[in-house]
């Protein structure tokens, strides 16, 4: 997948730019053109009562120095991260985060939640995501995040080292002892606000999530504005390095390495391996078409089991005909709150038979982190879900949630005669990069090589089939895309457009299926009910489709 393995690539440079590696050796953080600060500046001396001068520093020059302008003598410390303050500070003397009044500290996300109040980095909770970063009106989710920040407050000077947890403490930590050695500053990724300078932080590859960069792990540590690095294929786990194909790795906790499927062809190479003995869980399968060992644990979307082989795949079994459930667009028309329509559908889905579901997108109504909470305590599904991105979620801060949630939003997968292929056609105005159209390209060669018939599915359909529509692709970009689509016989699964249709247009047959619960754009005799699709893909290359209505 050309897409995909550039973006990885790019992340790795990136990264590779300004990461900590498992020598605990520190480098740069600056992509090429952005600005950097080193640890040069006005003389400083340890303070505590006297505040930061803020005026006498460039930006990002006070956290470049926190090592001169704080006392690290002593560390005010959060229970249950005194280890922390032992690794980072061995010869400090460890009081208690509640007599902390200014100086350096360590603090866990409910102790950092009142002491950061009001600043443009802090700390808030969701009750689904937990505690979350907060920065300028963008929310950020999950345990590898951290904060460094550096105020005044009272007269006094603060210091603070905190995150998520206590991974996202000991990456803010990490990356200030790679300061204090000389690593430079990406400037453009410090938040300066009067009296106030903090960064953002990521860590990926503490297994543990102690904080601490333990024998067996290798960091990749990235300071980020908006965006967050996302390494989707490998880690290094018990000091072996773990590659996956046909998925992504979504989590590693311990030895434990989760592994989110994006189809049912999941292979895993050990490179250079000592023998450790991992255990590994994937996520959004359906076991009844697979290949599997001996000794595998198994639920309706997930197998388990535990080896120390180099390279194992997990493969789909030869079906014949079966069923595949599609459907597109559950978000609500505006607010945080699932839809009631879109829980019908999900039960009746569940209540069906098939071997997978197809989403096409627009799962939440602008992508804040909040809606995304709230889907999610409602994301039970008892067979695995493949995903289009939609415009409504891929924007803003829900860019990251989707990633973290869902991986990569380019990918493909084989199962019995067909070759299905999501793609991303939300941005480059409804349409695809040159980059994409290559990829697309190559896929449909591969389907044909294997004698598949591709299934293509994107958000928006190449064409709006409405008299008079235009809630499709951008046109250039949808002739196209038609015009492959017929010279390789594909059939289409698309959303956008919230109603039901089946048909053909330039000799290509392609389903719009956006009755997922989102308000409905179409008369009921002209599609517009709440439905799914049932989709027969039957072993000599004919499709059909029946919308199922669902009463709201």
């Amino acid at each position: 997948m050309k897409k995909v393995a550039s973006a990885v690539l790019l992340v790795l440079i990136v990264l590779a730019a300004g990461c900590i590696g498992s020598n605990g050796g520190t480098a740069s953080t600056s992509p090429t053109g952005t600005g950097t600060t080193s640890a040069t500046s006005p003389t400083a001396s340890p303070t505590e009562s006297g505040g930061i001068d803020f005026a006498a520093y460039g930006k990002g020059q006070v956290l470049s120095n926190w090592y001169k302008i704080g006392d690290t003598s002593k560390v005010y410390v959060s229970k249950g991260y005194e280890d922390l303050a032992k690794h980072y500070f061995p010869n400090a003397q460890i009081l208690p985060a509640s007599q902390y009044e200014g100086g350096i500290a360590i603090l866990s996300p409910e102790d950092a939640r009142p002491v950061l109040r009001g600043k443009p980095i802090l700390i808030t909770v969701n009750d689904y995501f937990g505690y979350i970063v907060y920065k300028l009106g963008l929310k950020f989710v999950g345990k590898d995040k951290g904060i460094f920040a550096a105020f005044n407050k009272d007269g006094k000077a603060y210091l603070v080292f905190t995150g998520t947890g206590k991974a996202g403490a000991g990456a803010a930590l990490e990356y200030a002892m790679g300061l204090k050695e000389g690593r430079q500053i990406n400037t453009g990724d410090v938040l300066r606000s009067g009296e106030f300078e903090g960064i953002l932080l990521k860590v990926i590859g503490d297994n543990n999530w102690n904080g601490v960069q333990d024998e067996g792990e290798h960091w990749y540590l990235s300071s980020f504005k908006t965006m967050e690095p996302f390494i989707y294929y490998w880690r290094v786990v018990d000091g072996e390095n773990v590659t996956v194909k046909g998925g992504f790795i979504k989590l590693v906790n311990g030895s434990t390495v989760y592994i989110y499927a994006l189809g049912f062809n999941v292979s895993v190479e050990v490179k250079n391996p000592n023998g450790a003995e991992l255990t590994y869980v994937i996520e959004n399968t359906n076991p009844s078409v697979l290949n599997l060992p001996e000794d595998v644990e198994t639920g309706d979307t997930w197998v388990k089991f535990t080896t120390s082989k180099p390279s194992f795949s997990i493969s789909p079994r030869d079906v014949g005909n079966y069923t595949v459930l599609a459907f597109g667009d559950h978000r609500s028309d505006g607010g945080k709150e699932v839809p009631p329509a879109f829980l019908k559908v999900r039960d009746a889905m569940n209540s069906d038979e098939g071997a997978f579901i197809i989403d096409g997108g627009d799962l939440v109504y602008s992508g804040k982190v909040d809606e995304w909470g709230e889907l999610m305590k409602e994301w039970k599904w008892n067979k695995p879900v493949f995903i289009a991105v939609g415009n409504h979620e891929y924007r803003g801060e829900g860019i990251n949630v989707y990633h973290q949630l869902f991986g990569p939003t380019d990918y493909s997968f084989a199962l019995g005669d067909y070759y299905y292929i999501f793609m991303n056609n939300i941005d480059h105005d409804y349409g695809l990069s040159d980059e994409q159209w290559e990829w697309l390209q190559n896929e449909l060669e591969k389907a044909k090589g294997l004698g598949k018939k591709p299934v293509i599915v994107m958000h928006a359909p190449p064409v709006d089939p409405r008299p008079n529509g235009n809630h499709g692709m951008n046109y250039m970009d949808g002739k196209k895309l038609l015009q492959l689509m017929k010279a390789y016989s594909a059939f289409g699964v698309f959303s956008h457009i919230h109603m039901f249709w089946d048909g053909e247009i330039d000799g290509v047959r392609y389903i719009v299926t956006g009755g997922g619960g989102a308000p409905l754009y179409a008369k009921p005799d002209e599609g517009g009910f709440y439905h799914y699709a049932r989709l027969g893909m039957l072993s000599n290359a004919t499709i059909t489709a029946e919308p199922v209505k669902v009463n709201p």
